[in-house]
């Protein structure tokens, strides 16, 4: 059981599926203005992929987490749901609908795009955009 991770301080996946983030750092690319030198960054610098079992940890200390979650048992999204609702998270990525995730204990996030996508076998899904409204602008 397990799958690839965004994980760190406590953070992997949910046995049935996979989570990825990204760390704190926002990886900006580039100096502003003024006599800074603009600063070529890796994009990817600072995204990070863990197998293991996000359920199990006490909290995902990742900016932004996509979860691979179509096939999670409801006991996976419950176990999830409790390790998300503790997580300093910005930004969560996944295949289920926020009334499922609010059943499952995750109230904190909101709704704010969703996005129609096809898998190599050509079959449709809908991906979900949610913010932690925690950190959402007042």
């Amino acid at each position: 059981d397990g799958g690839d991770t965004g994980g760190g301080d406590g953070g992997d996946t949910g046995g049935d599926g996979s989570v990825g983030g990204a760390a704190g750092n926002d990886g900006g690319g580039g100096g502003g203005g003024g006599d800074e030198p603009a600063v070529d960054m890796d994009p990817f610098e600072s995204v990070y992929f863990h197998f293991g079992d996000a359920t199990l940890g006490s909290h995902l200390d990742f900016s932004h987490v996509y979860v691979f979650d179509r096939v999670f048992s409801p006991t996976t999204m419950a176990s999830l749901a409790r390790v998300l609702q503790r997580s300093p998270f910005r930004v969560l990525v996944s295949y289920r609908t926020a009334s499922e995730w609010w059943e499952h204990g995750l109230s904190v996030v909101q709704p704010v795009a969703k996005l129609r996508l096809s898998s190599t076998g050509k079959e449709g899904m809908t991906c979900w955009i949610y913010i932690n409204m925690r950190y959402a602008p007042r």
